[in-house]
């Protein structure tokens, strides 16, 4: 996941403090930054200048030559772009900008002279625009430098590994990681959400919403707009778009899209005239039901996900992405914006099962607060108004909500913490890093009540020791000196298999050349064919991973005898063992139990041995069992009852 500090410091000062110095913090503390990157530092370079004659390249008839004033001296720029005249004013890369992959060099082009770029949109990575050269406003003074024209897409991000914020769900968004920045820096945490809004949206009863699963389905909230415009989302939008690691499209999805990585609550929007009906249902899929997403899939549903429906059918793979048929488009006037919460297992096996893990389904795989909801919808419709001042609401936000979610409390104490840290951290500073994290606090009697936030009562804070993880983290685990613990320290007791596993497996490859393999405990119907041994006595998988590794095996011969097979492709002369544990079915109390033993399988190949390897194997089996000290030990002919993958005489 992308971090962008713009957006960021919208919500916590950053001054004073350098990205490196804050990644370092946030590694340290909270999750883990693999790279920072500074964006768009080619705008530094990149200056406006004017153009003073614009005129054909001698030998080039689609080429112009273009002398431009920068405001300190005069230059000459061969330009292949048909959209630019004189006296406009343009963006130009002098010689020395580095745009990454390339560096402008002062070069000749037909046999005129170039000392610079003019650049277009998308070379200044401002947006996909790539029909012209960037023609600047005419007011624009020629000299500045375009990081001054466009600070918003001067922005430092930082790469957040994923697996470090799987059990952190309010870290999938820029609002967690702002509290976390004020708690580490002692800083105010500003509220992006102006929760005044709601006086303004009027009660029309324009929409409704009916959960009929709120085990799959929490909350789902909505707000019904009107007098909307789609139209470009401005510069400050399409810098934040693209700084998260998305691509703008126009003002109403990238607001989505922005509030989704804001505030961590996945948005969607439908145009208001495509729903058939005022009542929005929030349903599982009924069996082979079909669905065509945003992007133009088209699934046939399961009756274990879940959609938005109308009355004419669904409109959104709940979770996971919209429906082509409530899309919004250019002409759209009216929405619906939706803001819900979604039980994550549903959503999980719904996205793998179709290959959608959207960003939408990521973060509400994590457990979402179900309480997001509605600052999303007053925060999304902030933006709107912005974009579009004569928007304006047509309904309250519709809630349904039918069993809200209990609030968790964590009683501990001061003491158990600082024990439990093995520090004398100041009752102050426990109650100062707390309140930072927007824990509420209750002392009583030397006891400590602690009502945890909404954003992490899903699955995250529950018991004491993650109180003391909280503390320990924002005061610094460096600031912790390491020492020994004060616990009884005994040394194991010796186990005595596990030393005689050991010794085996010593003496059958430093004595005797062999190497030793692993293979999985499953094993296959189709090899148990192959090898004549399908008795049908192996313990079944109720879950397997395949049809190959549906039992658990009974002998180590089959992974010895598929291993040989596939090495003997490769090496002329091998010798394997495998030691591991083997699985028989017993028929115990009416119940299958698999009573487990240890064995030892090997086979010695040689593709040029001149004499039978069957004096071989016996010499490894006799020194095992010499080494191993068994004194008592003898060979018997098995001429019965010989295993059906076994030759007779060999």
């Amino acid at each position: 996941m992308w971090l962008s500090l713009n957006i960021i410091s919208k919500m916590v000062d950053l001054e004073g403090v350098s990205p490196e110095d804050l990644a370092l913090k946030i590694t340290m503390s909270t999750a883990e930054i693999e790279a920072i990157e500074y964006m768009n530092r080619h705008l530094e370079s990149v200056i406006t200048v004017k153009a003073l004659d614009v005129r054909p390249h001698p030998d080039a008839d689609k080429l112009t030559l273009v002398d431009v004033d920068t405001g300190k001296e005069t230059l000459q720029v061969v330009c292949g772009a048909p959209n630019h005249k004189m006296g406009d004013m343009l963006a130009l890369a002098p010689v020395g900008t580095d745009f990454g992959e390339i560096v402008i060099k002062k070069t000749k082009i037909r046999g005129q002279e170039s000392t610079g770029m003019l650049c277009s949109e998308r070379e200044l990575s401002i947006s996909d625009d790539h029909s012209g050269i960037m023609v600047l406003p005419p007011e624009t003074k020629p000299g500045i430098a375009l990081s001054e024209l466009y600070p918003d897409f001067m922005d430092v991000r930082f790469e957040i590994d994923n697996k470090s914020i799987t059990h952190r769900p309010d870290l999938w968004s820029h609002k967690g990681f702002a509290r976390e920045i004020g708690a580490l820096l002692n800083r105010t945490v500003r509220d992006v959400v102006d929760h005044s809004l709601s006086k303004e949206f009027k009660d029309t009863n324009s929409i409704s919403v009916r959960i009929e699963n709120p085990e799959a389905a929490p909350r789902y909230s909505g707000l019904a707009i009107k007098n909307i415009t789609i139209k470009e989302s401005p510069l400050w939008l399409k810098a934040a778009v693209t700084s998260i690691g998305m691509r703008p499209i126009n003002n109403i999805v990238d607001i989505t899209n922005y509030v989704m990585f804001e505030l961590g609550e996945p948005m969607h929007a439908f145009d208001r005239k495509k729903l058939r009906g005022n009542e929005i249902i929030v349903r599982m899929a009924k069996d082979d039901e079909p669905m065509t997403t945003l992007d133009s899939s088209e699934y046939a549903l399961n009756k274990e996900d879940i959609v938005i429906a109308d009355a004419g059918g669904p409109v959104a793979l709940a979770g996971v992405m919209g429906g082509e048929n409530s899309e919004i488009d250019d002409s759209t006037t009216d929405i619906v914006l939706e803001a819900a919460n979604f039980n994550p297992v549903y959503i999980r096996k719904t996205a793998q099962r179709y290959g959608q893990r959207t960003e939408a389904a990521i973060r509400f795989e994590k457990s979402l607060s179900p309480e997001l909801t509605i600052e999303a919808l007053l925060r999304c419709y902030e933006l709107i108004k912005e974009s579009c001042p004569e928007a304006e609401a047509v309904s309250t936000i519709v809630d349904a909500y039918p069993a809200p979610a209990d609030a968790i409390t964590v009683t501990t104490s001061m003491e158990f913490i600082r024990k439990r840290l093995g520090k004398e951290v100041p009752d102050d500073e426990i109650r100062q890093i707390l309140t930072a994290l927007d824990f509420t606090l209750t002392e009583k009697d030397g006891a400590l009540a602690i009502e945890v936030p909404h954003y992490r009562a899903t699955r995250d804070i529950s018991i004491p020791e993650d109180i003391v993880e909280e503390v320990g983290r924002i005061h610094g685990y460096d600031n912790i000196a390491p020492r020994a613990p004060y616990v009884p320290c005994e040394p194991p007791g010796h186990n005595r298999f596990r030393t005689f596993e050991r010794a085996s497996k010593m003496i059958l490859t430093a004595h005797h050349g062999m190497a030793e393999i692993s293979g999985y405990s499953f094993i296959g119907e189709d090899m148990l064919n192959r090898l004549g041994i399908n008795q049908d006595r192996e313990l079944r998988l109720s879950n397997p991973l395949s049809q190959e590794q549906d039992r658990l095996r009974r002998s180590l011969v089959p992974n010895i005898i598929n291993n040989v097979s596939l090495n003997q492709r490769y090496f002329s002369d091998f010798r394997i063992f495998e030691q591991n544990r083997v699985y028989l079915k017993e028929d115990r109390a009416a119940k299958d139990l698999a009573a487990e033993k240890t064995m030892i399988t090997g086979a010695v190949f040689n593709k040029n041995a001149t004499g039978p390897l069957f004096y071989d194997a016996k010499h490894i089996v006799l020194g095992l069992l010499d080494r191993l000290y068994i004194e008592t030990s003898s060979f018997q002919p098995r001429q019965q009852d010989l295993p059906p993958y076994a030759h007779p005489g060999r």
